[in-house]
């Protein structure tokens, strides 16, 4: 007979790092290094041990700046926008404990169109500009990479980076492309623009064929072969990672200004590649109009942003449903081009219709869409301030989209740190941007409201929202069987789970009961075939206890023959949730947003207790 289990089924407001979702700690930006003072993100990948790599600059202590390499997810402070470089400090107060670390490789050695430093770059724009517009030569030597095959030792770079994310307790948000940094890009000030296409798919003077010419792969391009060669380190590591960023394309791997960024063509080859190399377990995060793209040349369709509304959520198991997004500029809003966000979100329209026709972009339109897909949906930052990023707009955008993972070292998080959670502010309505409409309202969009949960009442918007980002799992309730046989019983548990995040489990996990003797050392496990996939959401936004609706039932029912041979007595019962190729006993498992049931030392969360006879 089950029994109820006499646990604290409320919510813990704190943050709780867990696999796959969450803050994520990217590189401190615009330090002095021997490159010059550059805004680095990514790593470099060397070519050999003599050329060097460069991993990125970040705070390894307080005021050192100093490189951190693969495992970065020591707790830090959301950024306040205030550059204080090189001492970084988050500034708002407001601390998240980093689960997934950030594996930028910028394979800029492995390029002829992509600059090495940004301080070429910035020396070649100004040279082709005195020479009338005209490169020569020399203005590439020593400047840039050189286009041709991975070597083994930029593969062991990859490899030994996503190792040690393994021995610690994260998984990894990979990206690659070939410049990582931007430094073929002159960003700032009124001349904004691309210096130097850097892929080496793009044929120019100084990189004369796109075609790989490897023996046996010259049916391939260059960017084809270099994701060949990652894919088997990408499934030798699978487990750890919670996506790839298919950014080899433009500068910062953000897949906008080169000309193949702005390219349908060159999003079908560069997908198709990534379908390929990349574990089908894990998505792959590109535009809208990267993946419209794609879509058109795969089915035959003329798809454009202005098709979203009928563009259906893919079938579960289909390559259309391994597609995430990527969302730089997080929820910036209006600019030249009207409610765009001048970031990710409408990247691509573009190049989906004729020169000069409208594209169709609606900002809640391809929102709405986005979130249907129900896949990973990471943000650089932004939050500059506006309807959609101020409460309650941003919580409303926020669960439309899905929102994953966030950067918390890019952007101006005071938009939300400087507002308390509160009923009038959360529940107030909020009318939305609509096609046409410009920076200031009255706007002519739908008009929503927020659900507001007192559990969260009076601290500040920006503990709400890192808190919601992707899943977050609340036990509400639980019963276990309260005497079982040791060789003829069968183990009953049962109970409750709601997703209070703005996401869904995307990555599949394979859930364990464990058994560990009250008092003991002993501990006994045995699988299930739970899938907590199906644990989503509420579509409303209503994540209160009292949303009933939003519980998702489970049921386990584990012969005792199952664990092997359990000596009679007092066990606790767990579930431990992690990934079906974890190679640990206790990391990166899923934890309950509850008091008191996780246990750290077995990464399973307490839903009872069993006598055992």
């Amino acid at each position: 007979m089950r029994v109820a289990q006499d646990l604290d089924y409320t919510e813990d407001p704190v943050d709780v790092p867990n696999p796959d979702r969450g803050a994520y700690r990217g590189r401190w930006q615009w330090v002095p290094t021997r490159f010059g003072a550059t805004p680095e993100v990514d790593r470099r990948v060397p070519r050999a041990p003599r050329t060097g790599g460069y991993q990125g600059a970040t705070l390894v202590a307080p005021g050192v700046v100093g490189v951190v390499d693969g495992d970065d997810l020591e707790p830090t402070e959301f950024f306040d926008g205030t550059d204080r470089s090189p001492h970084y400090v988050g500034g708002t107060g407001v601390v998240a404990e980093p689960a997934v670390a950030f594996l930028g490789f910028d394979l800029c050695e492995f390029s002829s169109n992509a600059f090495l430093t940004r301080a070429g770059g910035r020396a070649f724009d100004a040279e082709r500009a005195a020479a009338g517009g005209v490169a020569t030569p020399e203005m590439f030597r020593g400047r840039t990479g050189r286009t041709g095959p991975l070597t083994s030792y930029a593969l062991d770079v990859v490899r030994g980076a996503l190792r040690r994310v393994r021995e610690g307790e994260g998984t990894a948000l990979v990206k690659f492309s070939y410049d990582g940094n931007g430094f073929a890009f002159l960003e700032g000030g009124p001349d904004e623009h691309l210096i130097w296409a850097p892929e080496p798919t793009q044929v120019t003077a100084n990189n004369p064929s796109a075609a790989c010419d490897v023996p046996g792969h010259t049916e391939k391009s260059w960017i084809e072969y270099h994701l060949w060669q990652l894919a088997p380190v990408l499934h030798e590591f699978e487990d750890v990672i919670t996506c790839v960023k298919t950014g080899m394309l433009g500068p910062w791997g953000e897949q906008h200004s080169s000309p193949q960024a702005q390219d349908p063509a060159a999003y079908v080859a560069l997908l198709d590649a990534c379908l390929a190399a990349v574990p089908a377990s894990r998505p792959l995060l590109t535009h809208v109009g990267g993946y419209l793209a794609w879509h058109n040349a795969t089915h035959g369709t003329r798809l454009t942003f202005g098709h979203l509304d009928a563009l259906p959520a893919p079938a579960p198991g289909t390559p259309e449903a391994r597609f995430g997004f990527f969302h730089d500029s997080y929820a910036a809003g209006w600019s030249e081009d009207g409610w765009t966000d001048h970031g990710s979100l409408a990247e691509g329209s573009g190049m989906l219709v004729a020169p000069g026709a409208p594209t169709g972009f609606d900002r809640d339109s391809v929102t709405a869409w986005v979130g249907r897909q129900g896949s990973v949906v990471q943000g650089e930052g932004g939050l500059a301030p506006n309807v959609c990023s101020r409460l309650p707009g941003a919580i409303l955008e926020a669960q439309r989209l899905g929102t994953t993972l966030l950067n918390l070292r890019h952007g101006d998080y005071r938009t939300w740190n400087d507002v308390r959670y509160t009923e009038d502010l959360v529940t107030a309505p909020v009318t939305l941007p609509g096609p046409g409409d410009g920076a200031d309202p009255p706007y002519t969009g739908r008009t929503a409201r927020a659900v507001f949960d007192p559990v969260y009442a009076g601290r500040t918007g920006l503990e709400y929202l890192r808190d919601r980002l992707g899943y977050r799992l609340l036990l509400r309730s639980s019963e276990v069987s309260d005497v079982v046989d040791a060789r003829t019983g069968v183990l009953a548990l049962a109970g409750h789970v709601q997703n209070v995040g703005f996401g869904p489990v995307v990555n599949a996990k394979q859930v364990r009961v464990l058994l560990r003797a009250v008092g003991g050392a002993a501990r006994f496990a045995a699988p299930t075939d739970l899938d907590v996939r199906a644990w989503r959401p509420a579509a409303d936004g209503d994540n209160r206890p009292g949303n009933t609706t939003a519980w998702h039932a489970f049921a386990v029912e584990v012969p005792m023959s199952g664990f092997g041979e359990v000596p009679a007595g007092k066990y606790d019962v767990l579930l431990r949730i992690a990934d079906p190729k974890e190679t640990s006993d206790r990391r990166r498992g899923v934890r309950f947003a509850n008091r008191g049931t996780w246990v750290a030392e077995l990464g399973a969360n307490r839903v009872g207790r069993v006598v055992v006879r």
